[in-house]
């Protein structure tokens, strides 16, 4: 049986065992047992099945990584972490989400305002909430009524007009009240540093995200003339989703590590995070020679605690807390997709299918005699002079010189003599074989929608059966 890569993409999660895929977890089911046990009860699917443990291995991990390299250095600052709603805002996920997340202060990131009303209403009191992306004025005021309330929330400022914006409200909302409440504010950097991954286009100076270098001066300005330098609290960068290698990293966080470090400088005192945004990257390659990602989650935290300690030291300025914004490393793994197969497309001929006439035309009975004359020493050859002939008797059915059978013998005989040379030549890595072998291969109908139910899908019955198992 196939391993379908688990050692390389499946962490450890699922292993195989009689046959069969299981959870790596408790009494150990097979996705199989889960899957026929919930048909039994009348769910045909798509089914997604999650996994809230997987959830929570994966905060642990990043907590525990972060937690070791800063006992290794000795670093003061703190590391806390958010998940950022874009990537998974279904309630089943975020109600098991912030429920595994119990101990570790995790919070939640928004882009819009719906997203901003499910982290003020999930988000634990103290945990900390950021907002990103564009933001009106009624979003703005939504996170001055957070802060209000208690909640632990920073908005970063991705352009000087949405500063403009917070000014605005922190006067409506602040005007004779003699201890004003506002939100910490954060300015996320425009990096000289290009982006990489997915949303590579989301990093670097092109990028039409983030304050250049004349704009955060502007920006440090306008804070401090309306009384709002005490509120600045993080420095935020993106780089890109998907970060496959570690490098181009390195390189932003001493770029943002300086901006950081030339704020503290200039008397911006309250400021004492960097977020550097998200970007881990999920493994989904199924072979060892193309790997998706060419480091360790304990490369990274190392890398992201020496880093900023370096520069704090040589700066002579506060060891920033660490914020990520991670989401796909959080919740990729913990699901995983059941879909029917309704039909097997297979071209599985055998010679029982031939039709074959008295008189065939020449090509025809010459396919068959390379059929049956195929060696290993001419097998190459054989195979050449085959798809040769396919090419010639299609043309001559187009033109109507050969007929429907004749046809059906063309396919019956080429499948047969592909596999046929594969077989002889299987010790041979030749890309033309690889070819040949994907046009043979067996297809499957599945009954499920990419863009439906992919995202995800859970039944109350399913969450209970898993319960049950788990």
């Amino acid at each position: 049986m196939k391993s379908f890569g688990l050692a390389i993409w499946g962490d450890d999660n699922f292993v195989i065992k009689k046959d069969t895929i299981n959870i790596n977890h408790a009494s150990k089911p097979s996705l199989l047992e889960i899957t026929n046990d919930i048909r039994e009860k009348g769910y045909k699917g798509p089914l997604l099945l999650r996994f809230p443990h997987l959830i929570k291995k994966q905060i642990v991990t990043l907590f525990t990584a972060f937690e070791n390299a800063k006992n290794e250095f000795d670093y003061k600052g703190n590391f806390q972490a958010v998940f950022p709603l874009k990537v998974n805002q279904f309630p089943n996920f975020v109600h098991a989400l912030m429920d595994v997340s119990k101990g570790y202060n995790y919070g939640l990131e928004a882009g819009s305002k719906a997203e901003l009303i499910i982290a003020m209403t999930k988000t634990p009191v103290g945990a900390p909430i950021t907002v990103n992306g564009f933001k009106d004025k009624e979003m703005i005021s939504l996170c001055f009524i957070a802060a209000k309330m208690g909640h632990n929330i920073t908005v970063t400022i991705e352009g000087l007009g949405e500063l403009e914006t917070i000014i605005q409200v922190n006067k409506e909302f602040n005007d004779n009240i003699q201890m004003p409440i506002a939100p910490k504010i954060g300015v996320r950097i425009r990096l000289h540093s290009s982006g990489i991954g997915i949303w590579a286009k989301s990093g670097g100076y092109s990028s039409k995200f983030g304050l250049t270098s004349t704009e955060l001066l502007e920006a440090y300005e306008m804070l401090k003339s309306n009384d709002l330098l005490s509120h600045l609290w993080m420095v935020h960068f993106h780089i890109g989703s998907q970060m496959g290698d570690i490098a181009p990293l390195k390189k932003a966080l001493r770029e943002a590590g300086n901006i950081y470090a030339e704020l503290k400088k200039r008397g911006a005192d309250a400021l004492g995070a960097i977020n550097i945004g998200g970007g881990l990257a999920v493994e989904y390659s199924q072979h060892p020679h193309h790997q998706e990602r060419n480091y360790s989650i304990k490369e990274f935290a190392n890398d992201v605690i020496f880093l900023m300690q370096e520069i704090a030291k040589s700066k002579n300025v506060q060891e920033p807390d660490i914020f990520t914004e991670s989401g796909r490393y959080i919740a990729a793994s913990h699901s995983v997709l059941v879909a029917p197969v309704l039909e097997l497309f297979s071209q599985e001929y055998n010679e029982k299918g031939l039709r074959l006439k008295e008189v065939n035309p020449p090509l025809i009975a010459e396919l068959y005699d390379l059929y049956n004359n195929m060696k290993r020493s001419h097998a190459r050859e054989y195979l050449h002079d085959t798809l040769d002939h396919m090419e010639s008797l299609l043309t001559l059915f187009d033109l109507g010189y050969i007929d429907l059978e004749d046809r059906s013998n063309t396919e019956i005989l080429v499948n047969l003599i592909i596999k046929k040379a594969i077989a002889l030549l299987n010790d041979e890595d030749v890309d033309e074989l690889k070819k040949l072998q994907d046009r043979i291969q067996e297809k499957y109908l599945v009954n499920f929608s990419a863009f439906q139910s992919l995202p995800d899908f859970q039944t109350d019955q399913s969450r209970e059966y898993l319960g049950y198992y788990l």
